[in-house]
């Protein structure tokens, strides 16, 4: 029976060595076989194998221009206010807003108990200074009757005769300007104040906008550059530049000037650019496409180079190039925060 026991305790070890050793084969073979298998690549060694993703945009000939953008109220050539010059009751007005108007029609009249009084009593001097100038005239004429005393016969017509004007047009509201009635504060049976405001014209042979920018901007600007209104058909030009800042503001004002015949309405917010500059058949890139000076452009190899380029004119969408660059290079215009030297690219749509 020992002898049986010892055999069992042999065969035991003899179980337990083997299952050893089979453990340690299937562990070195394992990492046998991890040590076969390429490594993981990298995002960098991803990227440099299919390219960096970029958008390109070819280098292109063509015209350039310039624009500054501003905004103003539109403004008539002329705006005058037609205002009450008593506090009689307004009888009839004659304009609409909207009509036109010829300077010293006759827009509003205004009447009552004081006014019709006073006209009355004008008259009646009028008259009687006239039937005196007739009563003195065979007089002076035959010799009867001293120069002196006719010259002041025919001073007292003339003084009655513009008192007697200037009471009807207290009554009588004048158009002072040629244009468009724009305004028509006032209204039949109310009793204005003196000086309150009846009727508003405004001159429509040409339109004003006054635009007001920092003296950097002002030293770009010159009379008779061209001025378009956003969104209008029309174009005008720059009519005036202040040669004076405004002692509050620190501001500029430069004045655009437009024909009577463009689209505009008085009073309105009207955006505005003005053309500072403008060359033609330049060589032009992107403004995207510039970053420090320079250029990220395309070989043909799908690779990139860094190139510096010269610039001139430029406005919010391209950029004059004058040196650095030849028509028909394709340049990196989004995609480039990630490029260096000879990395190799992709372009996409």
């Amino acid at each position: 029976m020992g002898s049986d026991m010892a055999r069992m305790g042999r065969t035991g070890w003899t179980l337990s060595i083997l299952g050893l050793l089979l453990v340690v084969v299937v562990v070195v073979r394992v990492f046998q076989l991890a040590g076969d298998e390429d490594p993981e690549p990298t995002v960098d060694e991803i990227r440099e194998r299919s390219g960096f993703a970029v958008l390109v945009a070819e280098v292109d000939r063509g015209d350039l221009e310039t624009w500054r953008r501003f905004s103003g109220t539109v403004l008539g050539e002329r705006e005058a206010v037609l205002r009450a010059r008593s506090d009689d009751e307004i009888r009839e007005i004659r304009v609409s807003v909207g009509d036109r108007v010829q300077a010293g029609d006759l827009v509003v009249r205004q009447a009552g108990q004081g006014s019709d009084a006073r006209i009355r009593q004008a008259q009646a001097s009028f008259e009687q200074a006239r039937r005196n100038v007739e009563r003195l005239r065979p007089l002076w004429e035959a010799g009867a009757l001293s120069d002196q005393d006719w010259d002041d016969a025919n001073t007292r017509l003339e003084v009655a005769e513009a008192d007697l004007e200037a009471t009807a047009e207290a009554q009588d509201g004048l158009a002072p300007i040629f244009g468009i009635v724009s305004e028509v504060p006032a209204r039949v049976g109310s009793f204005p104040q003196p000086g309150d405001p009846l009727v508003h014209i405004v001159d429509d042979s040409a339109y004003r906008i006054p635009l007001r920018m920092s003296e950097r901007q002002a030293l770009e600007i010159e009379p008779g550059m061209r001025v378009e209104v956003m969104g209008v058909e029309t174009a005008g030009s720059v009519d005036r530049v202040s040669i004076q800042a405004d002692l509050r503001t620190r501001l500029v004002e430069v004045e655009a000037r437009f024909p009577g015949a463009a689209s505009l309405r008085p009073g309105t917010l009207a955006g505005v650019r003005i053309l500072v500059d403008a060359r033609e058949d330049v060589v032009r890139v992107p403004d995207q496409a510039l970053r420090d000076g320079g250029v990220w452009v395309v070989r043909d190899d799908d690779t990139v180079e860094f190139r510096e380029v010269e610039t001139g004119l430029r406005n919010d969408e391209m950029v004059e190039v004058t040196a650095g660059l030849e028509v028909g290079e394709k340049v990196v215009v989004e995609g480039a925060s990630l490029l260096s030297d000879g990395a190799r690219v992709r372009v996409v749509d």
